[in-house]
Formats: C-alpha cells, sequence, structure tokens
C-alpha cells in the first residue's frame, strides 16, 4: 500500500513538474499578443525605454514588459504615454482583442494611423504626438469606446470616422489639428458624449450635428 502511495505521488510530481515546463516552453501570454507587441516594438525603432521587451518572442505577461497589464493570458492594457517614443504603430494591433486602454500620448509618434487598431478599446489616447493623414474608419468599428483623444497632431482633411456605432462615448478630442469641412452627419449617433473639444482645427459649414447632444464640455 505504501508504495502504491509513493508511485502516485511520483507520478503527481512528474505531472506538475511537466506542465511547468510546458507553461515556460510554450508561455503565459497568448500568442498573437505577443505577436502584435513584437511587430509594434519593431515599428517604434526598437527603442531600449522599453524593457523587458523584444522583436520576437518573450512573454510579455509573465516578465513584466514596462506598460502592459494583462488579465491571465489576455493583455488588457497598453500605457506608454511620455517615453519619447519614435517611429509607427505597425499593422497587428488589431490581434489585440482583449485591449481595453491604449495610451501612447505625448510621445513622437508618427504616420497614418493603421487600418489595424485594437477592435475592443474602451480608452484610445494618442493625443500630443506627430500622426497625419486623416482619422481612419477603423476608429468606426470601436463599439466599447467611451474615450477618444486625437489631439494635438497633425491629422488633416475630413473625419473619416463613422460615429454610428460609438453610442458610448463620452469624451472626443480632435482639438490642434488640421481637420477641414464639416462634421460628419453620424456625429448625432453620440448620445452619451459629454465633452467635445474642436478647437483650432479648419472645420466649416454648420455645427447642427451637435444640436441635440448632451453635452457638457464645448
Amino acid at each position: 500500500m505504501m508504495e502504491n502511495r509513493v508511485v502516485v505521488v511520483a507520478a503527481l510530481f512528474a505531472v506538475c513538474i511537466v506542465g511547468f515546463e510546458f507553461s515556460f516552453i510554450h508561455g503565459a501570454t497568448d500568442a498573437s499578443d505577443t505577436s502584435a507587441l513584437n511587430m509594434l516594438f519593431t515599428s517604434m525603432h526598437s527603442p531600449g525605454q522599453l524593457t523587458q521587451w523584444t522583436a520576437s518572442g518573450g512573454d510579455p505577461c509573465v516578465q513584466n514588459w514596462r506598460g502592459v497589464t494583462c488579465s491571465k493570458s489576455r493583455i488588457t492594457q497598453l500605457k506608454l504615454s511620455g517615453l519619447e517614443l519614435s517611429g509607427t504603430l505597425g499593422y497587428m494591433l488589431d490581434k489585440l482583442t482583449s485591449l481595453t486602454e491604449l495610451d501612447l500620448s505625448s510621445n513622437n509618434l508618427g504616420g497614418d494611423l493603421p487600418y489595424q487598431l485594437p477592435p475592443n478599446l474602451q480608452r484610445l489616447n494618442l493625443a500630443n504626438n506627430q500622426f497625419t493623414g486623416a482619422a481612419q474608419y477603423s476608429i468606426s468599428n470601436m463599439a466599447s469606446l467611451k474615450y477618444l483623444n486625437l489631439g494635438h497632431n497633425q491629422f488633416k482633411g475630413q473625419v473619416a470616422v463613422d460615429f454610428s456605432k460609438l453610442t458610448s462615448l463620452t469624451t472626443l478630442d480632435f482639438s490642434f489639428n488640421s481637420f477641414t469641412l464639416s462634421l460628419p452627419g453620424t456625429f448625432t449617433s453620440l448620445t452619451s458624449l459629454k465633452s467635445l473639444y474642436l478647437q483650432n482645427n479648419q472645420f466649416s459649414g454648420t455645427l447642427n450635428v451637435l444640436a441635440g447632444l448632451p453635452l457638457e464640455t464645448l
């Protein structure tokens, strides 16, 4: 009987060791999330201030990559504000399907916003950078978005975002850019919008689309 117990305990110990080794080898972070951060790191010229980050592989959740917050195996927040980062955002951020907050504000990032942005964001802050082009249409599908700040960039042209699905948005900042033409008619869908910042742009036309919104700050 004692020998049987010893065998069972030894077997369980072996299973635990194998499980630990499997977890260590394969990593705790979702593979798609890791690949997305690898691409972002490369697109930002592999900055040394992002400690633990790598251009290939790694384990963001286990290795405590700077600015990364996880829940179980998924990355839920990415906060890299004010780190003097440069480069672009790459083209794999849409793989971060559990990401609820992306804050890259107050850096030197530039280029056009990619079509591939995290789809389930609640907060997106890209303020005080050097982004150009139009505000990309991919923002249009962020139905959970509550806070959007694109202020103090170099965006220009007509706002290309369709706001029909952004009914949860409470704060929107497009200030200090070079947006032109009129606000899109889908602005009327922003039924939760409390704060709107549009100053220092080149908008034209009327602001009739704002008439029925519950704005407290404009």
